[in-house]
């Protein structure tokens, strides 16, 4: 019989991790798996991608497109469940599914974002194996939650359709372009690239800030940067192009597990500088600054405290520590330096360039996380 994978996932939203989950399933045969959409939609990004690949999908919420009351839910959760299933993926979910399929957690970054006063000890212990995207993934599991058993690191790839530059960059523009793509939310800290911008122009630097992406915060960050040079893209989809058209990528998250976008950019040998905080320090060669900043301290630059995490992980001192933010007038000296020292900005470009290209690739990627999931399926029944 085939093997067939079951990945519970959510899709309302365009996130690395849903890329990721959907990418996959697309580099693979569509027969080999099955979507469970956990979301109460499927964002149009993605409704496109899998009807272009037709894998077989279920909808925990819908059924031909209605609504299931909350009592039916479970009916039809065990009803799937009960399917034999080479192993069940849980995508960044803590769903608690009753199956006698293995059963994977694979950790993106949902961790930091529940409170340590949960108990998911029961969680972790009742699944089969765990995988993580970072090391810092990996620590923040084990620090964070105590899970004993094994974590297999199986890193983020670069996206297979980025094509990567062939040479880095000789110079920068002029002004001098600075960039954030990604979701807008709060623990994204576009607010702290804000107020470097504004820092910067203070200190007669040239200089404008290209925002790509959408989400809550959208509105707070037009009004926040409101009168200076910060250009709002919405949703790129060509993201070569967006990294090509900018000098420098700015990171300045409050927590990141991993930082897929800091991957994309060096692609395009576009250097990248970022908090020192989770696995950024693991995803980019270029600068890396430690947040300093009160967490309360985010409404003075026009940002949200809402979901923010309750613990992050510092890999300098291989702790949990309290979130901070990265200081925008550290972040503008930093790009201060790299405006006015010579040499400096070739150098980091050619850095981006060379650390990209001793990542693993999309193909090695699929290849590795299929190999995880069909041997913890195997090894469940010896």
């Amino acid at each position: 019989m085939e093997s067939k994978i079951l990945h519970f996932v959510n899709l309302d939203t365009i996130g690395g991790v849903e890329e990721l989950c959907i990418h996959f399933i697309r580099s693979t045969k569509s027969s080999l798996h099955h979507l469970w959409v956990t979301s109460d939609s499927i964002h149009p990004h993605f409704d496109a991608l899998i009807e272009q690949d037709r894998p077989s999908a279920s909808y925990d919420k819908f059924v031909f497109g209605c609504k299931v009351p909350k009592f039916l839910r479970a009916w039809k959760r065990s009803h799937i469940l009960k399917k034999s299933f080479t192993s069940v993926v849980l995508w960044n979910r803590f769903d608690e599914i009753n199956t006698r399929s293995p059963k994977i957690y694979y950790e993106h970054g949902a961790s930091w974002m529940v409170p340590q006063s949960r108990k998911l000890g029961p969680f972790f212990d009742g699944v089969d194996a765990i995988c993580a995207n970072s090391y810092a993934a990996k620590r923040l599991l084990e620090l964070k939650w105590g899970v004993k058993k094994e974590i297999t690191i199986i890193e983020n790839p670069l996206r297979a359709d980025l094509p990567i530059a062939t040479h880095p960059r000789a110079q920068f523009r002029t002004p001098f372009r600075l960039g954030c793509i990604g979701r807008l939310i709060p623990h994204k800290g576009i607010a702290l690239a804000i107020a470097a911008l504004r820092e910067l122009l203070s200190r007669n630097i040239a200089c404008e800030l290209f925002i790509a992406g959408e989400g809550s915060e959208k509105k707070a960050l037009q009004k926040a940067s409101c009168g200076l040079p910060v250009h709002f893209l919405g949703l790129v989809r060509d993201v070569a192009a967006f990294y090509d058209s900018i000098d420098l990528l700015l990171v300045p998250s409050i927590r990141e597990p991993q930082g897929l976008v800091a991957l994309e950019a060096q692609a395009r040998a576009c250097p990248v500088c970022a908090a020192r905080v989770d696995g950024l320090a693991e995803s980019c060669a270029g600068i890396h600054i430690s947040p300093t900043l009160p967490l309360a301290q985010i409404a003075d630059f026009g940002g949200s405290l809402v979901r923010m995490p309750d613990l992050v992980y510092d890999p300098h001192g291989d702790i949990l520590t309290e979130p901070k933010l990265l200081d925008p007038n550290a972040l503008a000296d930093a790009i201060r330096t790299i405006i006015e020292t010579p040499g400096l900005y070739q150098r980091y470009s050619s850095e981006a360039l060379s650390f990209i290209q001793r990542r693993n690739n999309f193909a090695a990627y699929k290849e590795k996380l299929l190999t995880f999931i069909e041997t913890t399926g195997r090894s469940k029944f010896l």
